[in-house]
């Protein structure tokens, strides 16, 4: 399973949020790079703040069948890399949630969900509190520089709070990472119903840097990120290799443009339709003097905001550099190196892009 991606419905990168009982719809789709179509399914469960199944009845919270098939898979063409391009919306026709809260959609194979294949986050929201949010520089005179503080204030309107600090759940989310979401944010003041919160610790994140690109949407031009694109050994798809970049640890903020982490699938050649981007070898090159304490991470929305094995980078002793081949699909894409030390489960974005207070980054709010 390759190339997995989650949106609202018309716009790629735009986040899986949509409201209640209104027109917008989620998008899932991806990649097999198995021969044959298979029958897939899906569902929807509902669950709590904490990512845990709620204990809602799944009459309660979908309207019309509790899973369905997924809509026939469909063959890529013109790929030196064949794959089976699989694609549906929700709400549709035949499911449609029924309550705001978080969602995970689950696709597995024929009626078994223990077959699991993939689950992706999406969120259904109402507006029925307003949130006041901003980024301010923090109170931490050491951090001034390099971190960014979130400030909010609820306005929880017409809705029945007997404890707001117990019956409400604060997310914080930068850049959409769920692996360092923020959580257990409690109101400094309570002024009837407006919640204070007034920079809470939980909300305090390194700016990082902004993110490293490079763009493969047509494979006839060298891009001024890409040093060379070559064919691969026989029925092999094309390598490509960035130009070597070093750690931006002790430089100053650059204004560059970047789009978050994510990345955008198109080949200029077909106008963009999924069917027929083909897929590339890309090596990732980062020079270093000698090896980290902990090795680094292709990381982004490509590795599914997670430092998973399949983008790890091995030490090259005779180059002087960390090196990562991994298999992408043609687009546009963000990304950023990153370490992973063993008592923690979020990335470390500072140790080899640095931090800036200047960082342009996206932060959302879920209450």
């Amino acid at each position: 399973i390759r190339t997995v991606q989650c949106f609202k419905a018309g716009f790629e990168l735009a986040a899986p949020i949509i409201e209640l009982g209104s027109t917008e719809q989620v998008v899932l789709r991806f990649d097999d790079l198995a021969p044959d179509i298979e029958d897939l399914s899906y569902t929807l469960v509902h669950c709590d703040h904490a990512w845990q199944p709620s204990e809602l009845p799944v009459g309660i919270y979908i309207e019309g069948a509790s899973n369905a098939y997924l809509p026939p898979g469909r063959l890529s063409y013109n790929t030196l890399q064949p794959f089976i391009h699989y694609e549906v919306v929700v709400p549709n026709d035949q499911m449609r949630p029924m309550r705001s809260g978080n969602y995970l959609i689950k696709v597995y194979r024929g009626g078994d969900e223990e077959d699991l294949v993939l689950t992706r986050r999406m969120l259904v929201m109402e507006p029925v509190t307003s949130i006041n949010a901003r980024v301010a520089p923090t109170r931490q005179v050491d951090l001034r520089d390099a971190a960014q503080q979130v400030d909010l204030t609820i306005n929880t309107n017409n809705l029945p709070v007997q404890d707001p600090f117990g019956e409400l759940h604060v997310t914080i989310l930068q850049n959409f990472r769920w692996d360092d979401a923020r959580t257990g944010a409690q109101p400094r003041f309570v002024r009837g119903s407006e919640l204070v919160y007034d920079f809470p610790d939980q909300a305090l994140f390194m700016g990082g840097n902004e993110f490293r690109n490079f763009d493969l949407k047509d494979q006839r031009f060298i891009t001024n990120r890409i040093e060379r694109i070559v064919p691969g050994l026989g029925q092999r798809v094309y390598d490509a290799w960035l130009l070597p970049e070093a750690p931006r640890t002790i430089r100053r903020y650059n204004s560059q443009q970047d789009i978050n982490g994510k990345y955008l699938v198109r080949n200029d050649m077909v106008d963009g339709d999924p069917l027929g981007a083909d897929y590339f070898n890309v090596h990732f090159v980062l020079p270093m003097e000698a090896p980290l304490m902990q090795e680094p991470y292709v990381y982004g929305q490509l590795s599914d905001w997670q430092c998973q094995p399949a983008f790890r980078m091995q030490w090259d002793a005779e180059r002087k550099a960390y090196h990562a081949a991994i298999l992408l699909k043609q687009g546009f894409y963000d990304f950023s190196y990153v370490t992973l030390a063993r008592e923690t489960s979020a990335a470390d974005i500072t140790t080899i892009e640095g931090s800036h207070f200047e960082t342009e980054n996206d932060y959302t709010v879920l209450l």
